[in-house]
């Protein structure tokens, strides 16, 4: 009778045991969880202020363990701003498209227009700027552009001369200025020198028409391009913290539901053997005590199988749940990288000079307050060197903006291989 009380009592501490040992682990596997969402939730920030706000809640919910009843409307929300994130691209771009279909519009009344002008410009109203949805670095370049389009289309109806009217000086200088100022991929580099050897070689208003409307033509392109990429990312970003979440969700839904089979389970062979206890002092002979002994080992050998099945079926559950998870996990780390490495290349560019490849204005900014931060905490020496290129202006007057452009980029080269 001892021994298969003391068998019982083993076989019980080893079940209490096994069970601790899953509940560990899957404690373990829930925090690495929660911390890849934490990290996760960064890479969304600097989308928006309301989202950032709701991120960093989440995050600190996260640090603090709080329960998961709790967590739940707060991931909802979350995904909500997630999702509303196309609806305020569209608001943001809604004065750039009254501004270009405006100007547009304003120049289709025009007399005298070319007809390849006419048509490139039906075109842009008619399809190129309906795909613009996003907002975008090129936003301030564009609005510049439209307004320098509204005066070179004013100086076009208020010249009195034959169709093709000479342009103003200023007017090209200016929008050459602004062709040099874009920063596009390598491919629009080609256009875009095309474009200003049009503008420094002709002095029609027709011929600065035709290269305003290419120069939106290739910005309106771009910004698409980058509506597009941007929009697939967010699309696929929500789309696997839904997954994520509903994983999780499910993940405890199905712990507490083992949960209480565990406790049923182990609640009842305790009770059995007690029972046993107790029946075994009561009994008065060797037959009826190795009956009632048989029945309630039979019975906590059932038990034990059973809770050894529910253990077995728990770890194939959370097996099955971490690994659908993983490599959702994986695929959002590829993308998140890829599209990481494609910001820092743009954020690259936007700190180069178009023309001259060297750090331009918001470079300097840059370094200048990084530099006058350490002066103020380091109290450390700063330097500051000022050199300029000595007759430029008389190299654009005398030879034009295209020769004065490759004297910038021979200086510019020069630089670097200092």
């Amino acid at each position: 009778m001892s021994q298969s009380s003391n068998a019982a009592d083993k076989k019980l501490k080893q079940a209490i045991d096994a069970r601790m040992a899953v509940e560990s682990a899957r404690k373990h596997q829930v925090d690495i969880l929660c911390d890849f969402s934490a990290k996760l939730s960064l890479s969304c920030k600097g989308l928006d202020i309301e989202l950032d706000n709701r991120l960093a809640k989440f995050r600190n919910a996260l640090n603090d363990g709080v329960n998961f009843d709790l967590l739940s409307p707060l991931i909802g929300e979350i995904l909500i701003l997630l999702k509303n994130q196309e609806s305020f691209q569209e608001t943001q771009q809604r004065d750039l498209f009254n501004s270009v279909h405006n100007a547009g519009k304003q120049l289709q009344k025009t007399k005298g227009l070319p007809d390849d002008t006419r048509r490139t410009l039906r075109n842009l109203l008619d399809h190129e700027i309906n795909n613009v949805h996003t907002t975008h670095g090129y936003i301030p370049l564009l609005n510049q552009l439209i307004t320098f389009y509204h005066q070179a289309l004013l100086s076009k109806q208020n010249t009195h001369g034959g169709e093709n009217c000479a342009a103003k000086p200023g007017h090209a200088i200016k929008l050459l200025e602004l062709a040099n100022e874009l920063v596009l991929e390598d491919e629009t580099i080609q256009q875009i020198n095309s474009i200003k050897s049009t503008i420094t070689e002709s002095n029609t208003t027709d011929a600065l028409l035709n290269s305003a409307i290419n120069i939106i033509s290739i910005v309106v392109k771009n910004i698409s391009k980058e509506r597009k990429s941007a929009q697939s990312f967010l699309t696929s970003l929500n789309q696997t913290l839904e997954e994520l979440h509903h994983s999780i969700v499910s993940t405890s839904r199905h712990s507490d539901s083992i949960g209480v089979e565990f406790d049923s389970l182990n609640k009842n062979i305790e009770r059995k053997i007690k029972n046993l206890n107790e029946q075994t002092q009561k009994a008065t002979s060797i037959s009826s005590l190795k009956e009632l002994v048989d029945n309630e080992l039979k019975s906590l050998s059932e038990d034990f199988i059973a809770k050894g099945k529910l253990e077995i079926k728990d770890r194939e559950m959370l097996s099955t749940s971490f690994s659908e998870i993983n490599k959702r996990i994986g695929t959002l780390e590829g993308k998140l990288t890829t599209y990481k490495k494609r910001l820092n290349e743009q954020r690259f560019k936007s700190l180069l000079d178009a023309l001259t490849k060297l750090p331009n204005r918001a470079a300097f900014d840059e370094r200048y307050n990084h530099e006058m931060h350490l002066f103020n905490v380091q109290a450390s020496d700063v330097t500051l060197a000022v050199i300029d290129v000595d007759h430029f202006k008389s190299i654009n007057d005398r030879f034009g903006h295209t020769a004065g452009d490759i004297t910038l980029q021979v200086i510019s080269k020069a630089l670097k291989n200092q």
